[in-house]
């Protein structure tokens, strides 16, 4: 199992140990895992998401792996590589724990059925349909990004209303990436929708942004057990 789907699953089930470096190893996991996107300057983003990210996503479409500035032992991933086979090997080959690919050319033959070493997942295209729901939700994908960054403003009813409604369709672990900072109400919800994760661009938030929704991710109740499948995950009340 690899380490951004184990700690996945221990945040749906509400459990520990945890996973992966910073906050997160002090025995307690967050309400939802924080995933630093890592774009742009891309040293610079892996330095403000060291101190309260629990895995970074390096988004730099056409970048080699031996073009990274040195990411350590934290869980990391490619974005935007490719779904196939010799993409994913050399991905594998240098320490990526999981890929976000763009999902119209990902072939099956880049996915391991037999013996998964890697976590895969693939952004929500817009628009997406009742058929191109189906379609998601039987692919051999481990999570499913929903794009939420366009927004400008707080989150409404609605906003809140399509998380719940793909964490309802996909049958994968739902993750959200997210615009400006959520409040820690905002990130209550976005939980309680179906979330497991939310992904911050670091260089917009910098460091001390990513550290206080990592602080809100901590001080949110830990959600009880439950499959995803089985209906919205609830959380414990802060006195349980």
């Amino acid at each position: 199992m690899t380490q951004l789907r184990s700690l996945l699953e221990r945040i749906e089930a509400g459990s520990g140990p945890s996973l992966g470096f910073g906050s997160t190893q002090s025995g307690r996991l967050p309400g939802m895992a924080l995933i630093a996107r890592c774009s742009g300057d891309i040293e610079a983003a892996l330095g403000a998401a060291a101190g309260a990210a629990d895995a970074v996503v390096i988004f730099a479409p056409g970048i080699t792996p031996d073009a990274l500035p040195e990411i350590g032992d934290r869980i990391w991933g490619a974005g935007g590589a490719q779904m196939q086979p010799e993409v994913v090997k050399t991905w594998h080959d240098a320490g990526a724990d999981f890929t976000v690919s763009p999902f119209a050319s990902a072939l099956v033959d880049a996915v391991d059925l037999a013996d998964p070493q890697m976590t895969h997942g693939a952004r929500i295209p817009d628009d997406v349909d009742d058929h191109m729901w189906r379609i998601l939700a039987g692919t051999p994908l481990d999570f499913l990004v929903l794009d939420k960054s366009a927004m400008t403003g707080p989150w409404t009813l609605p906003d809140l209303g399509q998380v719940a409604d793909a964490a309802r369709r996909a049958e994968k672990f739902l993750i959200v990436r997210v615009g400006p900072r959520p409040s820690a109400n905002e990130l209550l919800g976005l939980r309680q929708a179906g979330a497991v994760a939310v992904v911050a661009e670091a260089n917009d938030h910098g460091a001390e942004g990513l550290a206080a929704i990592k602080a809100d991710l901590m001080a949110m109740p830990r959600a009880q057990p439950a499959g995803r499948r089985g209906g919205r995950t609830g959380l414990e009340s802060a006195t349980t």
